[in-house]
């Protein structure tokens, strides 16, 4: 087994800071981009090698922002590099560190690596502690991203092996949230807990009911109401979608075209 050691974050911008800290010289060894949020929709084939239900998953997320057609040709291309660039590791196991925030998707991620390296695989995880709130700003789940860049190196001092009970006990969790996950997955009480799809769908209701916005405001002023878990804004700009075939919404597209469209209360 290599010596070389694989840091692996969930996401562009968490692993893009590891990046940096190798440009400094402050990390050694190779940065890896999990590309998945495994907090939300089906979890059935997210480690199988062909993911016909996952990506089916993703492609009615991306596309329901059909004012970006870019966006779902990128976040493809970079899941399918990603994807690779984890299969190698999975063939050819190297020393393992995770970097991890606090939130259900950084956890399960980990519970797929879990389950899917050998034993002898050393495996390591670096738990990034809370942020430093503004009043009024605290949320329940954070991602590594969410802190600043020039305290991460010393975080490392943070990083610790996985003992082997722990990491049974996760590879048990992965196969019972591989099977069982359908929803919006968060943490509560430090466990993965699950919520509809639609969970969201009543806050998106009000706020357009009491005053008509653009859809990509109306998704952000949602978030600034969602403490519970750390949610992407696909999922907001899905249910939008999901909401406006339904008629329970209905948007008036702006003089001009091109942007995203006005979103009021259907009837």
């Amino acid at each position: 087994m290599s010596a070389e050691r694989v840091h692996l974050a969930v996401g562009d911008s968490a692993a893009g800071m590891l990046n940096a800290l190798r440009r400094d010289g402050l990390l050694d060894g190779e940065v890896l981009p999990f590309i998945e949020d495994l907090s939300a929709g089906p979890l059935l084939d997210a480690d199988a090698i062909d993911q016909g239900l996952r990506l089916a998953w993703h492609q009615q997320l991306l596309q329901a922002q059909p004012w970006l057609p870019e966006y779902e040709d990128d976040w493809l291309r970079r899941h399918q590099a990603g994807r690779k660039a984890l299969l190698r590791l999975l063939e050819r196991p190297r020393p393992l560190t995770v970097w991890q925030g606090r939130n259900a998707g950084d956890r399960l991620a980990l519970a797929l690596l879990a389950e899917q390296l050998p034993a002898d695989c050393p495996l390591t995880v670096c738990a990034a502690p809370e942020p430093v709130w503004q009043a009024g700003d605290e949320m329940a789940e954070w991602s590594m991203a969410m802190l600043p860049l020039e305290r991460l190196a010393d975080y490392r001092r943070r990083e610790r092996p996985l003992a082997a009970g722990e990491r049974q006990t996760l590879a048990s969790q992965w196969r019972r949230w591989r099977e069982h996950g359908q929803g919006l997955r968060h943490l509560q009480d430090d466990d993965v807990v699950e919520a509809p799809l639609d969970r969201y769908d009543a806050l998106l209701l009000e706020l357009s009911g009491e005053q008509p916005r653009a859809v990509s405001r109306l998704v952000g002023d949602a978030l600034v109401h969602i403490r519970e878990a750390l949610l992407s804004s696909d999922i907001l700009f899905w249910r939008v979608q999901q909401l406006l075939r339904a008629g329970r919404l209905r948007a008036e597209t702006m003089a001009g075209g091109g942007s995203s469209p006005f979103i009021r209360v259907g009837g």
